[in-house]
């Protein structure tokens, strides 16, 4: 996340399927703090326009056990960061 940060990056999506997946609420943390939109979970193939079956029912099964955001908060920039 600090390289995104450093670059510039504006967007991240930290991808999880079963168990933690590559989400860390430190990273969250600091991207969110450092301006960076983070979504932090699910996987971008369980969306519309890319999404096949198999990713569609799995968006459904994650979001059912809560392991899809159903929100996405927006980034909180701290002065001086």
């Amino acid at each position: 996340m600090r390289a995104c940060a450093d670059l510039g990056i504006e967007h991240v999506w930290m991808h999880r399927s079963f168990g933690k997946g590559s989400v860390s609420d430190a990273a969250t943390d600091y991207g969110r703090k450092h301006g960076i939109t983070v979504i932090d979970g699910g996987c971008p193939l369980m969306f519309d326009p890319t999404a096949d079956a198999g990713h569609k029912v799995m968006r459904f099964v994650f979001a059912m056990t809560g392991n899809v955001p159903r929100t996405c908060e927006a980034a909180t920039v701290i002065q001086g960061s």
